[in-house]
C-alpha cells in the first residue's frame, strides 16, 4: 500500500511541474486539475489504509469542490483573458 502512495506522490510532483512550467494558462489549469484529481486517489488510498468512511466523506467533498474550481477557473480565463 505505502508504494502505491509513493508512486501517486511522484506523479502528483510531475503535475505540480506542468503547472509551473506550462506555456499557457491553459497547460497550467489542466495542471490544476491533475494535481487535484490525483491529491483525490491519494486521500482514497489513505480512506482505504486506515479503513475510515470518513475520509471518503473528505474526498468526496474534494471532489465536488476541485470540479468546481477548475470550471470556474476556465470561465474567468475564458471571459477576462489571461490572469
Amino acid at each position: 500500500m505505502s508504494l502505491f502512495i509513493v508512486i501517486v506522490v511522484f506523479f502528483i510532483t510531475l503535475s505540480i511541474l506542468r503547472v509551473i512550467i506550462g506555456p499557457s494558462i491553459w497547460d497550467r489549469l489542466l495542471g490544476f486539475n491533475l494535481v487535484s484529481a490525483k491529491l483525490l486517489i491519494l486521500i482514497v488510498l489513505l480512506a482505504s489504509y486506515f479503513q475510515s468512511s470518513l475520509i471518503l466523506d473528505i474526498a468526496i467533498t474534494y471532489a465536488v469542490l476541485g470540479f468546481i474550481g477548475t470550471v470556474f477557473i476556465a470561465t474567468y480565463i475564458q471571459k477576462r483573458g489571461r490572469l
